[in-house]
């Protein structure tokens, strides 16, 4: 049976969600002013990112949300029964920001890749702090990225104190919209204020083991004075991807794709099988040792049941 369409209503409006709050999330409607808006019963959840349909309610200034028109795209990851819980939608950058170790965290990076290769948005990593390191550091670093750049993913070096690499950013960002993912510590708040947010922020410090203060508890979305926008997430020191397939996972591995029809075996999962081209392009370094104990990792990690998994 066909599915009835909804009804209209006749003071009804559209708006952007720039922030969630339990019951109740702010929507930015079409001359720039932010109403608190309610949400109904028995409704899907809106995320931040959301386009909404709302109506004002009587007297107060306040709105209840009617529905969610549909996404583009949204980032979600596992929550603790392995479901899918969404943090933001209509995204166009999966914006992935590390820090110089003891926080970069190359598994982290990993997980956060293959979701952007399964949303089909952009990713681009930022490596952020970089004032902090020397030039052997510095050098050392640059080693542990190549495998980044070779597939090729953008990689964005990074610094608040000198400035460096902030341009690079902007143009990237330029009339798109982005989400900042990764660690607390690593300074997404102070980006987002040095890239020229309309909105002040609060930037905390960092613990002297270098992990880092969480600063941002609630997810929004911040407008750019280069012309573009970033939804700045709660730091996550963990990232596990939402229930996905063996083929998934192997989809989400760009640089493997080269390889596949290389195997012995056409039902090769390209992790202890002989013959496989994919291992053997480990071996030759064509493709990163690390690279591939993420994607062992990510088999083990991720599965749906019931996958019937072909290369």
């Amino acid at each position: 049976m066909p599915k009835k369409p909804e009804k209209s209503h006749a003071h009804e409006q559209r708006g952007l969600v720039i922030s969630y709050h339990g019951s109740t999330v702010e929507v930015e409607i079409a001359d720039g002013r932010v109403v608190p808006c309610h949400l109904r019963r028995n409704q899907g959840l809106p995320v931040v990112g959301d386009i909404v349909r709302w109506q004002p309610e009587a007297g107060d200034g306040s709105g209840i949300v009617l529905g969610i028109v549909p996404r583009r795209s949204v980032l979600g990851r596992a929550d603790g029964r392995g479901r899918m819980k969404p943090l933001a939608a209509n995204i166009d950058l999966l914006v992935i920001v590390m820090a110089p170790p003891p926080i970069f965290s190359a598994h982290l990076v990993d997980r956060y890749l293959a979701a952007a290769e399964l949303l089909g948005v952009q990713p681009v990593l930022v490596i952020n702090k970089m004032d902090l390191l020397d030039a052997a550091a510095q050098q050392a670093l640059e080693t542990g990225l190549q495998c980044y750049r070779d597939i090729p993913y953008p990689v964005v070096l990074s610094s608040i104190t000198s400035k460096n690499g902030l341009a690079d950013l902007t143009a990237v960002l330029r009339g798109k919209c982005g989400v900042l993912v990764g660690p607390s510590g690593v300074g997404k708040s102070s980006l987002i204020s040095a890239l020229g947010s309309e909105e002040d922020i609060r930037v905390g410090d960092v613990t002297p083991r270098g992990a880092g203060k969480h600063t941002t508890t609630a997810t929004r979305f911040y407008h750019l004075q280069g012309g573009g926008a970033l939804i700045d997430s709660p730091g996550v020191r963990e990232f596990n991807l939402w229930p996905v397939t063996k083929a998934e996972v192997l989809r989400s591995f760009r640089e493997f794709q080269d390889y596949l029809s290389g195997c012995r075996f056409r039902d090769c999962t390209h992790a202890v099988e002989p013959g496989c081209a994919v291992q053997q392009a480990v071996a030759d370094g064509r493709i990163s040792q690390q690279r591939f104990k993420s994607y062992q990792e990510l088999l083990k990690l991720s599965i749906k049941p019931d996958d019937q998994y072909k290369s």
